[in-house]
């Protein structure tokens, strides 16, 4: 009866139905302005605590495996030294054991001397008292700072909680007259990622030049030494490289063992250079034909050579991918500021044009060369996401209102029942705010919170379905006034809406704890909770002027 009367109140008095419009706007431009103030942050899924990383070690191009084994070394001892760290595997030269998402990060094509990949596994959830992805993030710096030797550039790779991805956030480089130029961009690119505070593990995706010494053999030479060219040949190879020259049998192993033979750690040369490799090929020497020993070196003749660089594509077009990766915030945010700085520090040398999305071009001022900058990797995702799920929410908006239309022959009623539907998103987003100042990691709206917020659509609709079609019922049967209708049918009908919601909310609380539907969950309270404010004042405010078109 007090709500009765209280709603009644409000209807019969022109200022304080103005009023409750007036609140209703204030409170969503409120919950809209907490996005641009990133009081409400938006991300695809929130981070995913599991048992394992993944750590890539790149060193300068043209570095020895002994190099890279100092540096993976380093990083496991500073790893052992946390007791949440249980076991360690180092690949040197190659890529750990391939899964999906070590497939679209390319771990398959690492052959190099100078790459490396280590798995670490952690304790289980229940055992430690620190997430995955905040273990990661305390130990990247320390480690970082004490093992980066030999310009060696260390990833920390988390499991993805959605589709892998090559990293969280990938600007691709099209463009330029040729590799070296997509090159010098690329890094620009990334010194201005490097700015970034929530922005690490950056690396640009592109070969480096370094020397290559090159053994040419004088043949001219080697016949008046009454050697053999394949002798030669032979010998270097098994010197530097190795090969199997025969194997072993055991009746233990499933396969024949090989026995490789070649030089132990001396053939390694000191210092990078010419004479230190015409020094290391005076000591390998050959018997020709009359039993004399003759060096190697005098057989040879040593070019200096740049290696030539790898060209990337994708679809047929050479690109240079830039690479870096979040510490805990989502990709857009740090983009954005990026983006800003890129307009800002380079348009003095550059004719910038804005292209769809956040993509961006650049044409040089001088050479009129252009590059072309498109944005990839998680944030593509999670844009591409938000887009249609987005899309799928004015979709349903549309539908409702049609339905709406079809039943109730009045463009108006419709309007507002789809308009109330809408107003639920304060609650959407008042609950998230709620929800991150009580957890200890930043609470992301997230998909899911958008799957909650369309499927909170529908029973906003039928909320106030239930009151129009009771307050024509009182006003036909029971001869009320349209405002004394209003306010009697939204009293009765009242218990039903607060049975339904508080059902929806001790179901969804359920999923408000969970890592990945958390946000649906989260969704699904607060919508349904702000659904039943609306439904109570918002609604009859909204339908009083229009209900005697249904009479």
């Amino acid at each position: 009866m007090k709500l009765e009367n209280f709603i009644h109140k409000i209807l019969e008095s022109k200022s304080k139905s103005n009023l409750v419009y007036l609140i209703t706007l204030i409170l969503f431009i409120l919950s809209i302005l907490t996005f641009p103030t990133k009081i409400t942050k938006a991300k695809m899924l929130p981070s995913k605590d599991s048992d394992t990383f993944s750590i890539y070690v790149d060193l300068k191009d043209g570095s020895s495996s002994s190099k890279t084994k100092e540096v993976t070394q380093c990083i496991s001892n500073e790893l052992q030294k946390n007791e949440n760290i249980t076991n360690i595997s180092v690949f040197i030269g190659e890529g750990q054991p391939l899964d999906f998402a070590a497939l679209v990060k390319l771990s398959a094509l690492k052959d190099k001397q100078w790459q490396a990949e280590m798995m670490v596994n952690i304790e289980k959830e229940n055992n430690r008292d620190i997430s995955s992805y905040n273990l990661v993030s305390k130990i990247r710096e320390p480690i970082k700072q004490k093992c980066t030797k030999y310009d060696a550039n260390i990833k920390f790779v988390e499991l993805p909680a959605g589709p892998p991805v090559l990293a969280s956030l990938v600007a691709q480089v099209y463009g330029g007259k040729d590799f070296y130029s997509r090159r010098d961009f690329a890094n620009k690119i990334a010194k201005i990622f490097k700015k970034q505070r929530t922005l690490v593990d950056i690396d640009v995706m592109a070969s480096k030049d370094f020397d290559k010494y090159e053994l040419i053999l004088d043949n001219n030479k080697i016949i008046k030494s009454a050697v053999s060219l394949e002798q030669i040949k032979q010998i270097i190879f098994l010197a530097f490289e190795g090969v199997n020259i025969s194997v072993v049998n055991d009746s233990n192993a499933q396969n024949q063992i090989p026995i490789f033979l070649r030089l132990d750690d001396s053939r390694l040369i000191e210092k990078q250079d010419i004479k230190s490799l015409n020094d290391k090929l005076k000591t390998l020497k050959l018997k020709n034909a009359y039993n004399q020993m003759v060096s190697v070196s005098e057989l040879v003749k040593i070019k200096i050579i740049k290696k030539e660089p790898e060209i990337t594509s994708k679809d047929l077009k050479p690109v240079i991918n830039v690479i870096a990766e979040t510490n805990k915030d989502s990709q857009i945010y740090p983009l954005l500021d990026a983006r800003e700085d890129m307009i800002n520090s380079l348009k003095s040398d550059y004719e910038i044009i804005k292209t769809n999305m956040l993509n961006l071009s650049f044409i040089n001022k001088k050479t009129k060369e252009r590059f072309d900058l498109v944005f990839d990797g998680e944030l593509k995702v999670t844009i591409d996401t938000f887009k249609d799920l987005g899309g799928a929410f004015i979709i349903a908006l549309v539908l409702i209102f049609f339905l709406m239309v079809m039943y109730y022959k009045s463009f108006a009623i419709s309007g507002g029942i789809v308009l109330s539907s809408f107003i639920s998103i304060i609650g959407v987003i008042l609950a998230h705010i709620i929800m991150n100042i009580f957890t200890q990691d930043t609470f992301y709206l997230t998909a899911t919170s958008l799957i909650g917020f369309i499927g909170l659509i529908g029973i906003n609709s039928r909320n106030s379905t239930l009151i129009i079609d009771f307050t024509v019922q009182l006003i036909k049967e029971d001869k009320l006034k349209i405002n004394e209708a209003i306010a009697k049918a939204t009293a009765t009908r009242s218990k039903p809406i607060i049975l339904t919601v508080l059902t929806m909310v001790f179901a969804s609380s359920l999923l408000a704890t969970d890592a990945v539907f958390g946000g649906l969950g989260v969704a699904l309270i607060g919508g349904t909770l702000i659904s039943y404010v609306v439904s109570m004042f918002f609604v009859p405010v909204i339908i009083k002027n229009h209900i005697k078109k249904l009479l």
